[in-house]
């Protein structure tokens, strides 16, 4: 074994839908080693997972060990799952060697665009407000999120996190922003764009929705009219109710001026 012996990985970046087939290429470099002794670690970018493939095909045709010193693996049938970071490890005596790794990215082609939502203070007490944009529904290696505040473009800050530590657990993406208090209480429009394959989709909120001002307003106005509603069935009522009293008390008077003869 010489001192620059090493482990390279190719291509760095795989990309494919979900139902097709990825093949990544470790070359041994300077090792007298077999495939037999590489292994394929895939790290998923969800913290603490640590998983060695199986059901992978390893080429170990001789040509490829005695003068490439090549070890390509396949995995046949990808799924959304399959997208992770993968190490190419080799075992050489007590050493392990690793590859530069290969990013695999699935992508579903049969889903609906990305759905956002955007979390919101119900009241601003401080110098600035934090909003909070959540995609989900896709990888985030696939999109880019930033925002416009009344058209002023701001990069936010940019995460992705799962939404649980379950191995069903899926990953999405949430950009933070800090508004102005002062911006956000005057009814600044604040808008979370997403670029995803060559398409933006976006939404919008303020301090005072406009469709809940609509409903507020509408809401009173039916109040309002209930009411007047109301107070006009009942001055009617009186109104009758007087009447009919001015009416007997009519009859009464006549009754007692005309006596029987």
């Amino acid at each position: 074994m010489s001192e620059d012996s090493t482990v390279i990985q190719y291509p760095p970046v795989v990309e494919e839908v979900v139902g097709g087939n990825i093949t990544m290429n470790c070359i041994l470099e300077g090792l007298t080693s077999y495939c037999y002794t590489v292994a394929w670690i895939r790290l998923p970018k969800q913290p603490g997972a640590l998983r060695v493939l199986k059901n992978t095909i390893i080429n170990t045709k001789s040509e490829y060990e005695i003068f490439k010193h090549m070890c390509p693996v396949s995995i046949y049938n990808v799924t959304v799952t399959d997208s992770g970071i993968y190490y190419c490890a080799v075992i050489y005596g007590q050493q392990i060697y690793l590859g530069n790794g290969t990013t695999v990215i699935v992508k579903d082609g049969t889903k609906a665009p990305p759905t956002i939502e955007i979390l919101k203070p119900l009241n601003s007490y401080h110098s600035s407000v934090s909003l909070l944009c959540l995609v989900s529904g896709v990888i985030p290696s696939q999109v880019h999120v930033f925002w416009l505040i009344d058209g002023r473009e701001d990069s936010g800050l940019t995460e992705s996190t799962w939404t649980d530590n379950s191995d069903s657990a899926t990953e999405f993406t949430r950009n933070q922003i800090l508004v102005k208090a002062e911006e956000w209480d005057r009814g600044a429009e604040c808008t979370c764009v997403v670029e995803f394959e060559g398409q933006y989709i976006n939404k919008t909120v303020q301090h005072n929705d406009f469709s809940t001002m609509c409903y507020t307003i509408v809401s009173l106005y039916r109040v309002l009219g209930i009411v007047s509603a109301l107070l006009l069935l009942l001055t009617l009522t009186v109104r009758v109710q007087l009447s009919c009293k001015s009416n007997n008390s009519g009859k009464r008077k006549k009754s007692n001026r005309n006596p029987p003869n």
